[in-house]
């Protein structure tokens, strides 16, 4: 019997490398992208007119880092302690180009993703962003982002109001902490 080459040896690592990252690199098995021919409108002068949002607040904020190209995942909760719903329309950081918000859903036994275009948050209530439902995807970082980062985000609402807040970055094997206690405003 012949012993494999060290060349065949790395070729193979590689292989199985490549043929795994996908499925790690967003941890939804089987997915496809439900975005074609779907941009995400473009809110620039409504981030710049916001105000300060005095009921909605945004805490325990997170990053899943992925290496790049693949996207990372923002999670979050908001809260609306107002007495009329809201609707998240977009979220923005200065740390990525292309923000979007997505939510995961099952057909047919496949997870899928789709643009998240009528995001409700009922009065007094929240809405988790969280692995396999809504999360934030952040494409296209403007410098390099790594684990244990901290960066800021901006959620804007349909009340013409905003929330800043910052994010901790982790590795894409984080979790949600139970302890986190970040809050924002």
């Amino acid at each position: 019997m012949r012993k494999p080459s060290l060349f065949r040896l790395s070729a193979l690592c590689l292989t199985s490398c490549l043929a795994i990252t996908p499925v790690w690199a967003h941890e939804h098995h089987d997915h496809q992208h439900e975005q074609a021919g779907h941009q995400a409108p473009d809110y620039s002068r409504e981030f710049a007119a916001a105000r300060p949002a005095e009921t909605t607040t945004v805490d325990y904020c997170w990053v899943r880092n992925i290496p790049t190209p693949a996207p990372s995942a923002g999670y979050f909760v908001v809260h609306n302690g107002g007495e009329k719903p809201v609707r998240l329309l977009a979220v923005q950081s200065p740390q990525y180009d292309d923000l979007m918000l997505h939510q995961t859903y099952d057909e047919d036994g496949m997870a899928k993703m789709k643009m998240a275009d009528d995001i409700v948050i009922e009065p007094n209530s929240s809405l988790e962003f969280k692995p396999g439902g809504y999360h934030a995807m952040l494409e296209q970082p403007t410098s390099k982002v790594a684990d244990g980062d901290v960066i800021e985000m901006t959620w804007l609402f349909d009340d013409k109001t905003s929330v800043t807040g910052q994010c901790e970055v982790r590795a894409a094997s984080g979790r949600q902490k139970s302890d986190d206690t970040t809050h924002q405003h």
